[in-house]
């Protein structure tokens, strides 16, 4: 596999937002309403995701939990945030506790069918809680359980839309499924009689994202990876631009802008970005090498395509100083290759020092 399929890949997972990206939208979406209560906290808690404050959002969704614990709403919430977080620094501390809350909710909103099979959220709370646990195997690379997931999920949100097929923001969980399915064809060369349907996923997810009510946020993230993933960078910057302007701080938006510039050849731009979320993410009280060694990738990339070989020599030291366990270690192989690679080359250049 080459190194840009395999970041392509990583890309699915890495800095999507996997609350905000697959199946918030339906909770605020449908017909029958959640109570107040329940639809404000949802709100807070997109808005501190986005913002990274992980803490205040997981309070909000165990409040829910404490005052509604029949329902499986708070723990499916709990679940999001618990998600994002290991998301964000690509840490499986909290997967027991994740596993144990996808589960609840998957419970709660089973004994909720037995009193009405045609209960909206029952049926979104079981899928959604199915596809968080099919994109978190992904984010492993443990693809079969992922796609077993993934498909439950999928297949609970496509009967959502047969009984509400006209909410317009139910374009984007199935356009979503539908492109990064067709996308990983080739290494799921095993699975027989999947058709490629990007196109199709891309255009669900456009119509969301210009259309749905609730959706704006989903689906410019997941327009942001899919046009760096389909090469088309220049879509890119306007919906990344567009998001930044109300969370400048975002680590999704700005590792969107960040890679749409290099993509563009703005390598001075995008020098910026990452060196910016290489001074975030060392600040952060919560140590994490695994963000600093990518943002640390990036660089020795564009120091490299600038010319700037000691640079780029540089960056792909500060990612050898770095200690990961053996099953980091080989989710980053193929960074640690192009980094070898990189330095290889540099040193073959004159001028370098």
């Amino acid at each position: 596999m080459s190194i840009d399929t395999y970041l392509k890949l990583l890309r699915i997972n890495k800095y999507i937002i996997l609350f905000i990206l697959i199946i918030l939208p339906f909770v605020i979406s449908a017909t029958e309403p959640l109570s107040e209560e329940i639809e404000i906290s949802a709100r807070q808690v997109i808005d501190y995701i986005c913002k990274e404050e992980f803490k205040s959002a997981e309070e909000i969704a165990r409040k829910i939990v404490r005052k509604y614990p029949d329902n499986p709403a708070g723990y499916f919430f709990v679940a999001a945030v618990l998600d994002s977080w290991m998301s964000y620094y690509y840490d499986n501390r909290k997967e027991d506790e994740f596993y144990k809350f996808c589960d609840l909710a998957v419970e709660k909103g089973e004994r909720a069918l037995t009193k009405n099979r045609n209960d909206e959220w029952a049926i979104f709370f079981i899928g959604g809680a199915e596809g968080f646990k099919g994109t978190y195997e992904a984010r492993y690379e443990r693809w079969i359980t992922a796609f077993r997931y993934g498909w439950r999920g999928v297949s609970m949100l496509m009967k959502l839309s047969d009984m509400k097929s006209g909410i317009v923001d139910i374009n984007y969980g199935i356009g979503y499924y539908e492109y990064w399915r067709s996308a990983m064809m080739k290494t799921l060369w095993w699975m027989p009689g999947v058709r490629d349907k990007r196109e199709e996923g891309i255009k669900k997810i456009y119509k969301a994202f210009d259309q749905g009510i609730y959706t704006q946020v989903a689906a410019s993230a997941a327009l942001i990876e899919i046009m760096i993933n389909e090469n088309r960078v220049e879509e890119t910057l306007p919906i990344v631009d567009k998001m930044l302007r109300k969370y400048p701080a975002s680590s999704m938006f700005l590792w969107g802008k960040g890679r749409a510039l290099y993509g563009l050849g703005r390598f001075d731009e995008a020098k910026e970005i990452f060196n910016f979320l290489l001074n975030k993410y060392e600040s952060d009280e919560i140590e994490n090498y695994y963000n600093p060694f990518l943002c640390h990738f990036w660089l020795a990339r564009i120091n490299f395509a600038q010319k700037e070989y000691n640079a780029a020599l540089e960056q792909v030291a500060c990612m050898e100083k770095f200690k990961f366990n053996d099953d980091t270690k080989k989710q980053l192989e193929k960074y640690y290759s192009e980094g070898n690679s990189i330095k290889k080359k540099a040193y073959e250049k004159p001028g370098k020092s």
